[in-house]
């Protein structure tokens, strides 16, 4: 963590986007008010950055009306602005390098001149409560927001041309039919937000589900099938193969995944976009990206692994096996701090295999506030009661202290409960709903 303090430390918000283009995939921006466009939505524009901007709806005109027209005109479905009623914050999130929460509006004052604090998360530092209630936030504000229209333009710079002139009353302002009306937060319990969060997320959960079974459905059919994939491979863990492929042979432009756009384009019809990306996945003649070692070798090992008496006999070198084969645990791996899994921080470049050690080793070691490790963890939700109640248990073990072991959120769990019980529940990660998300269906991508 950073803390930007602008001239008093020297750590400047424009040294965020000076760095961020190569790894950004897309940008979810919460800020107020905004009079300076060159300071992000150029900057997102000119590198083909998806943006999702919520700025603050009064009537003071929080966000200039310049750079209200010119998010209408780039008529571009990639680049959104929403304004909000009884909105302050200033949260940037650059998805895939960082997150700054502090107190600096898009302003030239605010980024170069004015005492400002925040704090900027490297993506490796988001935890899944940090990533869910930021999530939270933004679905809030979405709820709540007035997408921008020409008619919404009209208002503001009318609005805008009266108060370079005098003083005027609020009251025809606020008459506008344009608007969404919002009466902003009420004071709600820390159980009530917990409980709102999680019957979200099963929701979200449940119906992502049942469309990974039945993307499984379709790629696990003979016909479908390419010759490469054993006959008898689970048709979850199938559908979790033919996501992977199209992810990153279909969706990247360099480093950066593009499946923000993606979605807006296929967003109108995923049906379409899900049997193109069938009729390329059956003609491959090989796979593209290890998917073949990932269905007939691995799969199998870590499904006779995590069997409830495998469990119960793991030792460390069979978690450490595990590790190496779950895709977001070592994605993790690689962008975890060195010092956060006890490697030594003086440059040292280490391997994945290196830091997959070391982060395995943390994790086996590691206890929750509850005194749980991670077999006990793995056993209760894999095995620790109705199957139908799983995804309960899994929010119940990325959530709750008893049973939280740091390193292993939720898409790491997730996986590991696909690759367990694929039959049932098909692996998901950060990357399954990235894909997802990419041929068009309206998922939410997590973290960690």
């Amino acid at each position: 963590m950073q803390l930007m303090m602008g001239g008093i430390n020297g750590n400047y918000l424009r040294n965020i986007t000076e760095n961020a283009a190569v790894d950004t995939q897309e940008v979810l921006a919460a800020v107020a008010y905004a009079t300076d466009a060159a300071l992000l939505f150029d900057w997102c524009w000119s590198h083909s950055i998806p943006l999702k901007f919520y700025g603050r709806l009064d009537e003071g005109v929080a966000v200039s009306t310049s750079i209200l027209a010119t998010f209408l005109n780039r008529k571009s479905a990639r680049f959104q602005c929403r304004l909000v009623q009884h909105h302050h914050a200033k949260v940037i999130w650059w998805r895939e390098y960082g997150l700054y929460i502090g107190s600096a509006n898009l302003t030239q004052s605010a980024w170069y001149n004015n005492v400002e604090a925040g704090c900027f998360f490297p993506e490796a530092e988001i935890t899944d409560d940090m990533a869910a209630d930021i999530l939270d936030l933004f679905s809030v504000l979405d709820r709540n927001s007035t997408p921008l229209t020409d008619e919404l333009l009209a208002v503001m710079q009318k609005r805008a041309k009266q108060l370079s002139a005098s003083k005027p009353p609020a009251d025809e302002f606020w008459g506008s039919p344009s608007f969404t009306k919002w009466s902003g937060l009420v004071q709600t319990a820390k159980k009530k937000a917990t409980d709102r969060q999680r019957q979200s997320f099963l929701e979200e959960w449940h119906s992502t589900l049942q469309q990974l079974r039945d993307i499984g459905d379709v790629v696990s059919r003979p016909e479908n099938r390419p010759s490469w994939i054993d006959a008898d491979a689970p048709a979850g863990a199938q559908a979790d193969q033919f996501l992977h492929a199209h992810y990153y042979q279909r969706t990247f432009d360099g480093r950066r995944a593009l499946y923000a756009d993606f979605f807006e384009r296929n967003r109108r019809d995923p049906d379409a976009a899900l049997r193109d990306a069938v009729v390329w996945w059956r003609n491959l003649k090989n796979a593209p990206s290890e998917e073949d070692n990932m269905l007939n070798d691995t799969a199998p090992m870590l499904r006779e692994a995590l069997t409830a008496e495998a469990i119960d006999e793991m030792d460390y070198e069979e978690f450490r096996a595990i590790c190496m084969g779950i895709h977001s645990i070592k994605d993790y791996a690689r962008r975890v701090a060195n010092k956060a899994v006890g490697l030594r921080e003086d440059g040292t470049k280490y391997t994945i295999p290196e830091k997959v050690d070391a982060l395995s080793k943390r994790i086996w070691d590691d206890k929750s506030a509850g005194g749980n490790d991670v077999k006990q963890l793995l056993s209760f939700i894999l095995y620790g009661g109705p199957e139908a109640q799983l995804p309960e248990r899994l929010w119940t073990a990325v959530h709750d202290p008893k049973w939280k072991i740091e390193g292993l959120g939720v898409s790491a769990l997730g996986e590991l409960v696909g690759w367990a019980l694929p039959d049932r529940f098909p692996p998901r990660n950060g990357r399954t709903s990235k894909s997802l998300k990419s041929l068009g269906y309206d998922v939410t991508v997590h973290v960690g």
